[in-house]
């Protein structure tokens, strides 16, 4: 009798995908396909797994459980068929399409970020694959941690479609959940209309930038855009480049609209006043691919990187890659509170400084002058720490506790008034130590980035004198919020902070003044497509 294979951890499983979704195909017609690499572990029929479960109806409205691994470590790989009306009742292909999405984009987050990433909760995230809520339901409920996916009809097909078969929308959902699990205050009851736009903004770039994961997949996709267009390698533009590979649920809609086209047409000059939030966050994503554009036409303005599809698609797949990873890590550098767009920018520099310090093809100068030309700019590369102002600090801690203790983290900020008084921080309120997590990230050349991350959040509740006392306009009782991310280097000391002061007037101001429009916004989330229950109040 054999001896069982061991497995552990980094094993991976090659899972078959759509690349895009059942309407973008390839070269003989069939469903255009990747291959994703996921984190293998032992499945049960559902699935289900450590933190992953996928429900699937049948024909009768009645849980189907599929079988990808059958106990067994990983999932066993199953190609989607070829013929539209088999594909829409292949339960099994639709559970390994769900799943393996969704576990790529939450293990995509943990590479980036250096550590694992739970669910809001610390239980499972449910995806339930075929609901039979209309399409326009489809989104992820942060009250029972599920994305429930609905069917459209499509003429196309002989059923209702599954959205879950779009790559990009389950993706764009379950980063929604992972950002709400790694930073709940940045959609709850008390975030401003930015913040919601952020979690936006973030979820449709990771969307969207997903694609670039395959090189193959980026190659059919120019080669069929030129053949349609009539281009070739040497007038390739970014019209072109962009055109099939920078949209959302691609051709969803009849006479192939996709959701959305991020680029298309020109950004409204007054985005940031929107409510709405996925048109408020059009200048985060316009920025963020215009950058991926620009370097992609940089690179291929070198010799000979125009040669083929294939060096084209190669140099795309490698910078899209690049800079979604720079935007990933960018928000470990982000407070847990009331996040702004200047706030994401000078994450992802920061981040990006510690992990590739020389940037040698200009990436975080590319992206600088992206988000200016959309009016986001931020500290010069020597103030983006935010420790210039923090000097002789004291470090009365165990750095073994540094890493995982929030008491050893509470103290740090305690003895040290100076870092108090730039958080403005009410010393006689209680203050609560969100995360301690250390993490390990690899830069290009391979070298390991070793930093401690702690979050921390103070809440104060003042009536109507309270807070006109401080210096506040309002006539009601208000809820003020604040905080800020700490990061430690290997060796215990502060190398960077994020804060939002809790005691800061005019930021608070600020905030009360914008609390409708807020409201408007979490009204609009909740409403708008694919987003049901996003903005579902939570204990903050």
């Amino acid at each position: 009798m054999s001896r069982p294979v061991v497995h552990g951890a980094g094993d991976l499983s090659g899972l078959t995908v759509l690349a895009q979704g059942p309407h973008s195909l390839g070269p003989d017609g069939s469903p255009l396909t990747e291959t994703l690499r996921v984190p293998s572990e032992r499945l049960l029929p559902g699935p289900v797994g450590a933190r992953l479960r996928v429900v699937v109806l049948d024909a009768h409205g009645r849980v189907d459980a599929q079988l990808l691994g059958d106990g067994d470590w990983g999932a066993i790989d199953k190609a989607p068929p070829s013929d539209p009306d088999l594909l829409v009742g292949d339960g099994r292909f639709l559970a390994q399409q769900a799943y393996a999405v969704a576990a790529h984009t939450q293990a995509r987050f943990e590479k980036a970020l250096g550590r694992r990433i739970s669910w809001a909760g610390g239980g499972r995230l449910t995806l339930y694959a075929n609901d039979k809520i209309d399409y326009a339901n489809t989104g992820y409920n942060r009250s029972d941690c599920s994305i429930r996916f609905g069917k459209i009809k499509d003429p196309r097909f002989s059923a209702r479609l599954p959205l879950a078969l779009y790559r990009d929308l389950v993706a764009h959902e379950v980063t929604h959940a992972v950002l709400d699990g790694y930073r709940p205050r940045w959609a709850d009851s008390l975030a401003g209309a930015d913040s919601l736009a952020m979690h936006e903004a973030l979820a449709d770039l990771v969307a969207v930038l997903g694609v670039f994961g395959t090189v193959p997949v980026v190659q059919e996709i120019i080669g069929t855009e030129m053949a349609a267009r009539g281009g070739t390698l040497e007038t390739l533009g970014s019209d072109l480049l962009a055109s099939g590979l920078f949209r959302f649920a691609d051709r969803l809609f009849s006479h192939g609209r996709s959701a959305r086209e991020p680029l298309a047409g020109t950004l409204p000059e007054n985005w940031r006043t929107e409510i709405e939030p996925h048109r408020r966050a059009a200048g985060v994503v316009n920025a963020i691919l215009t950058t991926v554009l620009r370097l992609w036409r940089q690179e291929l303005g070198r010799p000979g990187r125009r040669a083929s599809v294939y060096q084209v698609a190669a140099a795309g797949s490698r910078i899209g890659e690049r800079v979604l990873n720079m935007l990933l890590r960018g928000i470990a550098y982000m407070a847990p509170v009331d996040v702004g767009f200047e706030d994401l920018l000078r994450g992802i520099l920061a981040a990006d400084g510690a992990v590739v310090p020389q940037d040698e093809h200009n990436y975080r100068g590319v992206l600088r002058t992206c988000f200016a030309e959309v009016g986001i700019v931020t500290a010069t590369d020597d103030s983006l720490s935010g420790i210039s102002g923090l000097k002789e600090l004291n470090y009365p801690i165990r750095i073994s506790s540094l890493s995982s203790d929030p008491d050893e983290v509470l103290r740090f900020i305690w003895d040290n008034p100076v870092l108090m008084e730039a958080a403005k921080l009410d010393s006689g309120a209680e203050m609560s130590i969100d995360r301690v997590r250390p993490s390990v990230r690899i830069s290009p050349e391979g070298f390991a980035v070793s930093e401690m991350g702690a979050s921390f959040a103070q809440t104060l509740h003042l009536a109507p004198g309270e807070a006109r006392k401080l210096g506040l306009h309002t006539r009601s009782s208000v809820v003020l919020r604040g905080g800020g991310l700490l990061r430690f280097d290997e060796g215990g000391k502060l190398c960077f902070a994020a804060l939002k002061p809790v005691l800061d007037v005019k930021r608070q101001q600020t905030l009360l003044d914008g609390a409708e429009d807020a409201r408007t916004a979490a009204r609009n989330v909740a409403t708008s497509l694919f987003h049901p229950d996003l903005a579902d109040p939570v204990t903050s």
